[in-house]
């Protein structure tokens, strides 16, 4: 091999080895620009989590001294109140530029699955029948609404004797993935879906019919339902005579400004206009005055957001927020 030979395959080497190396160091330098990036996003994400998270905590005391005021100015729960009045626009004058949203919602508005128990008149079943059979739900006929109730009243009550289309523990224990029946108040949401009969589709919805629990409380006690802030499907079902014209007479009436103070005392439906004289809801536990609420903070800034959700207990002892998530 001549020594021109050498010199040009030295060189060839010499060429490809710079060609490598200069690779590596552009491919080295990206990596550590990657990585400084990621680091300077998680900061920076971090930087705006704890900003938002502070921000959905301000507000979850908002609510607090809301439902705490309204409760020294009057005795009696309306939307009209402080707690259901916050205005977007005043709340972006206090957040500056992290836009706040606060929603609350009165449980006692809701049908309470607590009034299914003890009905020895089977008022509360009716009332249930009738909301399950509204066709708002994934719910097909008259027998899988009795079925449904049947199995929610044995989860609830404290015995282990079925109800004719209902399930106890020995039902439960003989599925593939057994476990007991609750026989007490259920502790969360979720577990409706452990019940005989009931799936995804009934209790929370799909794009064809509404959820269950949009209108229900199934973790509360209190019996009472207030006609202040009870939905049109829930003002429905409280009466046969009770159409959707009527519902939403009382649902106008009890947002007029001037009609306020009349809603003090749960009979208020007696003096609207339009409301037949037979719908007589008197057999039922009514009440003006709410204990329960859930509460939705949204905290949101460019890209990012957090989201908090209380369920609140208000009585004569003071406030307590017995559940607390952040999302």
């Amino acid at each position: 091999m001549s020594v021109k030979s050498i010199v040009h395959n030295q060189s060839g080497m010499a060429l490809v080895m710079t060609l490598l190396i200069i690779s590596f160091l552009v491919a080295l330098t990206l990596q550590v620009m990657m990585s400084a990036d990621r680091q300077m996003t998680v900061a920076a994400n971090s930087q705006e989590r704890v900003r938002l998270d502070g921000m959905v905590l301000g507000g979850l005391n908002l609510v607090l001294a809301a439902l705490q005021a309204d409760q020294k100015e009057n005795h009696f729960d309306s939307e009209q109140d402080l707690w259901g009045t916050f205005d977007s626009e005043k709340l972006q004058e206090l957040t500056e530029d992290i836009q706040l949203e606060i929603s609350v919602e009165d449980l006692s508005g809701k049908l309470s699955l607590s009034t299914l128990l003890g009905d020895s008149d089977s008022h509360y079943r009716a009332i249930w029948l009738r909301l399950l059979t509204s066709g708002r739900f994934a719910i097909k006929s008259q027998e899988q609404a009795e079925s449904l109730l049947d199995a929610l009243i044995d989860w609830i009550d404290e015995d282990d004797e079925e109800n004719p289309m209902g399930a106890e523990s020995g039902y439960y224990q003989g599925l593939e993935s057994p476990y007991s029946c609750r026989n007490g108040n259920m502790l969360s949401e979720k577990e409706i879906l452990l019940v005989r009969g009931m799936t995804p589709e009934i209790a929370y919805g799909d794009h064809s019919y509404e959820g269950l629990l949009a209108y229900i409380d199934v973790t509360g006690k209190d019996v009472k339902i207030n006609l202040n802030t009870a939905s049109l499907p829930v003002l429905m079902a409280l009466h046969p005579d009770m159409t959707a014209e009527v519902a939403q007479e009382l649902i106008d009436y009890r947002e007029n400004a001037n009609n306020r103070e009349k809603l003090a005392s749960p009979d208020w439906y007696n003096r609207v206009p339009g409301v037949p004289s037979g719908i007589d809801l008197s057999s039922l536990e009514l009440g003006e005055q709410s204990s329960s609420f859930f509460a939705r903070i949204r905290a949101s800034h460019n890209n990012y957001q957090r989201t908090g959700l209380a369920r609140i207990v208000r009585s004569e002892k003071g406030l307590k927020v017995v559940s607390w998530q952040l999302l």
